[in-house]
């Protein structure tokens, strides 16, 4: 599959608080959702696209990739058997698939719902938004 240009891919996954979190099949199918993110306002700066190998290690469920800190927090994350461990596995799980992780900064119930709509017509699923006190599943 080829990288979806145009759209940032960070090398590790960014805190998930104020993020909606939606899984794709398709990479035509995260293109388009992106570009009607960013039509009704979204900055593309803010919309984090992981897929492929590179997807995997930015997700790096093992925290082979981390510093000392972020490896006590991932062992922290894991062992509080948490939705956020539960999200990183799926994630991990889903990338190795060959489907598609995007991460879109929603700082707000109000922003979530002009974006929930969006990728679910685009196939989004799973989707979730995630503040730093709970994870929502929205679909």
């Amino acid at each position: 599959m080829s990288q979806l240009e145009h759209l940032p891919h960070p090398n590790h996954l960014p805190s998930l608080n104020h993020h909606t979190l939606a899984f794709f099949a398709k990479g035509e199918d995260v293109r388009k959702a992106a570009s009607a993110l960013i039509n009704i306002g979204f900055k593309e700066e803010d919309i984090n696209i992981f897929e492929g190998d590179e997807g995997v290690d930015a997700i790096d469920i093992e925290s082979n990739h981390a510093d000392l800190v972020g490896k006590y927090f991932r062992k922290f994350v894991k062992f509080s058997d948490s939705a956020e461990w539960h999200f990183l596995t799926e994630a991990d799980d889903e990338i190795r698939r060959g489907h598609i992780l995007m991460c879109l900064v929603t700082m707000n119930e109000e922003e979530k719902n002009k974006a929930v709509p969006i990728l679910k017509r685009f196939h989004g699923y799973d989707i979730r938004y995630c503040t730093g006190l709970y994870f929502e599943e929205v679909v």
